[in-house]
């Protein structure tokens, strides 16, 4: 089932809140941000979140959004695509973060209900933040079992690039600390950075480092070994399942699945005072590798012309 109701009005427009239930699980998407507001499971809400579009929006912390056109950070704002250079929207500096100054997490989207799926699309025009192609993008939302699946699909009339993802915050808790949180992510390597977050262009083993997740650990069990940083690393994923993560208090488990090469895990959150579901928690975001296009080792996100292309997330909890 899909209900429909005010959430906001932002911008001197209605916002909605669309509202998917099974029986098993619960879900609120808004059509502005393509923001996954809360997911109950079993009574708890595993999401951080806002009662109001603009503390979404002035937190800056891009929670529950849709990302886009392309997620994580491009460097300098600028790569090349078939032998031309394109400038993009710098919004962190001189890097261009989750598709520029108004990526789609600050964009009203159509919404359709198809049967028990909701439908969220936007058309993103050439030259929209830099990047090239009229691009045609849908994000749907789809509840299976005891899990949500979000399908992300692009179509764009030029050669350009396509990597969305979910910005979630999970805590699996319904609130407070997340330290005692189980991760285990299914990843041999990871992306090495630089101190603004730039990948340095090659992959290293987690082996002996904290980013060693593959057995299952808590969050924080090595968390003082990060020198005073958080989480906030791209695993190269081995394929099957991504993640799994077992709550201490709640006891929920949460499968992570996506045909898209890495995770991004981040750890921290925005304040939920003004909202629900604490005030931390921790970020799954699949992707392509961040600066993949200018990276030559990387696997780019390129999206040619004519080619519908989809990519997807299912979060399943036990």
């Amino acid at each position: 089932m899909v209900t429909k109701t005010l959430f906001d009005n932002y911008e001197g427009r209605d916002v909605y809140l669309y509202t998917l239930d099974n029986g098993k699980i619960k879900a609120g998407i808004t059509d502005f941000g393509g923001i996954l507001n809360f997911l109950e499971v079993g009574g708890v809400n595993v999401l951080v979140g806002y009662n109001s579009i603009a503390n979404y929006v002035n937190s800056r912390s891009y929670c529950g959004v849709t990302v886009g056109r392309v997620a994580n950070r491009i460097s300098n704002s600028r790569f090349t695509l078939g032998g031309k250079e394109y400038s993009i929207s710098s919004n962190e500096g001189t890097t261009c973060l989750h598709g520029g100054v108004k990526g789609f997490d600050k964009r009203f989207f159509d919404a359709e209900i198809k049967g028990e799926k909701l439908v969220l699309s936007l058309v993103s025009a050439d030259g929209d933040m830099g990047f090239p192609g009229r691009l045609e993008f849908t994000a749907e939302f789809e509840l299976e079992g005891k899990g949500i699946k979000i399908t992300y699909t692009g179509l764009s009339d030029a050669d350009t690039l396509f990597s969305p993802t979910c910005h979630a915050y999970f805590n699996l808790n319904g609130g407070g600390p997340v330290m005692d949180t189980v991760l285990k992510i299914n990843a041999d390597c990871y992306t090495p950075t630089d101190d603004i977050l730039i990948p340095l262009g090659h992959t290293e083993k987690v082996e002996g480092t904290p980013l060693d997740f593959r057995a299952g650990k808590k969050i924080g069990a090595d968390y003082a070994k990060l020198g005073g940083k958080t989480y906030d690393h791209n695993f190269c994923l081995n394929g099957g399942e991504a993640v799994k993560a077992v709550a201490d208090k709640s006891g929920i488990t949460m499968r992570v699945e996506t045909n898209l090469p890495g995770i991004q895990l981040y750890v921290g959150g925005p304040s939920a005072q003004n909202g629900q579901g604490g005030g931390y928690g921790f970020c799954l975001e699949p992707q392509f590798w961040p600066d993949a296009v200018n990276c030559a080792e990387f696997q780019t996100p390129y999206l040619k012309a004519g080619v519908k292309t989809s990519y997807g997330v299912t979060y399943k909890f036990d």
